[in-house]
């Protein structure tokens, strides 16, 4: 009964439907021995060479209808009074057995579907809010392109749908019943064993889209704090006025695409080309992309990373310096990077700069 027990639980069914297929399969194999005993009983004087064994064998043989053939009753009370009633409890509790695992296997499918089932799998990437098929499809897409998350999982995590669209079920898609403002669907999420959050803005013409957003990440932002879980947290932002209220949530990062697509169109009008340029550095798929390195190079100058960057033979450029939080895009060459500052590059390959970062701390600083 133990491995019966570990074959359902590997399942995930419902407790009580567990209990259920325990007690038929029990009833089954007591039926099984009691059938094989009496088989036995009744038959060993006319078939000498019968065993315990043997009779056990033919009532499961008959109960499942399976029918060998290589035993048979041979007597009146063998055939009418074991044989008969064996094959109609056999049929009966077989038949209810298959019936319930198979119940079992639907409830658990339509929960899945509907969002109820807890997530056991961890390293996945859980999306609060649905806004679309084809969003979260783009979104997801692009993080695959990626090497770290080319295998990930996604969790959409919503209570404006009853079940996830088909389309997603199909591209490591699961799907998470509930308000993500609650703790206890996060959990649910499996939050504590997640990679990273998305948070999605809502509906744009709703006035309180922000503030559902800032909710989410507050919520997820103590929970992070509090039970010390580690994982990214991205933001959509609708309003670029709210920005101050969301970045109290702490989220890691916040995009805010209001008022983008105006000025990258008057930027296109005045260079055309710019968007072809602006759509391959923030995509994957192709070219070089903009990358933010925590660096060892407190110290050092700006000049002295452009030109050991020029010394190197890989392909990159320094683009910028985030310096207590604040970015500086083409900084000074006489800045002096500090203990905390990150590195704004646009390179083909991430760790192209761990090589020229040594070759820089092998040399002495020229400030």
């Amino acid at each position: 009964m133990p491995i019966l027990q570990r074959i359902l639980k590997l399942l995930r069914l419902h407790r009580y439907l567990r209990l259920r297929l325990i007690r038929v399969f029990g009833l089954a194999l007591v039926l099984n021995l009691v059938f094989g005993i009496l088989f036995y009983w009744t038959e060993h004087l006319a078939q000498p060479a019968l065993t315990v064994g043997d009779g056990i064998w033919w009532a499961m043989v008959t109960m499942t209808t399976v029918g060998y053939g290589d035993l048979s009753p041979q007597t009146t009370a063998g055939r009418f009074l074991v044989g008969y009633p064996c094959m109609l409890f056999g049929i009966a509790i077989i038949g209810y057995f298959l019936g319930l695992a198979a119940e079992s296997v639907f409830d658990r499918i339509s929960k899945k579907k509907r969002g109820l089932v807890q997530i056991k799998f961890s390293d996945h990437v859980i999306i609060c809010n649905f806004t679309g098929v084809d969003k979260l499809l783009r979104i997801t897409g692009e993080l695959k392109l990626h090497p770290v998350y080319k295998d990930s999982r996604f969790v959409v995590v919503c209570d404006a749908i009853d079940e996830l669209p088909g389309e997603l079920s199909s591209h490591e898609f699961r799907f998470v019943r509930g308000n993500p403002t609650s703790e206890e669907v996060l959990e649910r999420a499996n939050l504590k064993a997640a990679a990273g959050v998305f948070i999605l803005a809502g509906n744009p013409a709703d006035s309180d889209a922000d503030a559902v957003t800032f909710a989410i990440a507050s919520v997820i932002d103590n929970l992070r704090q509090q039970r010390g879980y580690r994982f990214k947290m991205v933001a959509e932002l609708i309003k670029k006025e709210n920005l101050g209220l969301l970045r109290k949530a702490r989220p890691d990062g916040i995009v805010a695409p209001e008022g983008l697509t105006d000025c990258l169109l008057a930027q296109e009008f005045l260079y055309p080309g710019i968007h072809e340029i602006i759509t391959q550095i923030v995509s994957n798929e192709i070219g070089s992309q903009f990358y933010i390195f925590d660096t060892k190079l407190a110290g050092y100058r700006v000049a002295d990373v452009q030109v050991g960057v020029l010394k190197h033979p890989a392909n990159l450029q320094v683009i910028g310096i985030i310096k207590q939080g604040r970015t500086i895009l083409n900084p000074d060459k006489k800045v002096i990077i500090e203990k905390g500052d990150q590195l704004i590059m646009l390179a083909e390959c991430r760790r192209d700069f761990s090589a020229i970062e040594q070759e820089i701390l092998d040399q002495e600083p020229t400030a």
